[in-house]
């Protein structure tokens, strides 16, 4: 899986609303362990790359406080 096929899965994903997980993972049961794995590194570089001040900052705003915890949901959210 390459990031245009990771950013279409979350793209489809989006009109599931509460249910954009549950869907997202029963797509990703249908593909092959490979393209699992690269979904997962995928997410995780864009969760790597989220970890900046700045946006720590910016969430800090928006969520009226922020722990470490939060912060990553917060990122898990935005990349989704």
């Amino acid at each position: 899986m390459n990031k245009t096929e990771y950013w279409n899965l979350i793209e489809q994903s989006k009109s599931f609303k509460e249910d954009q997980v549950e869907w997202l993972t029963e797509e990703l049961s249908k593909k092959s362990i490979d393209e699992i794995v690269d979904f997962e590194f995928i997410f995780e570089s864009y969760m790597k790359e989220s970890y900046q001040s700045h946006l720590w900052g910016a969430a800090y705003l928006i969520m009226g406080g922020c722990s470490d915890d939060s912060f990553d949901y917060f990122r898990g959210w935005l990349i989704s």
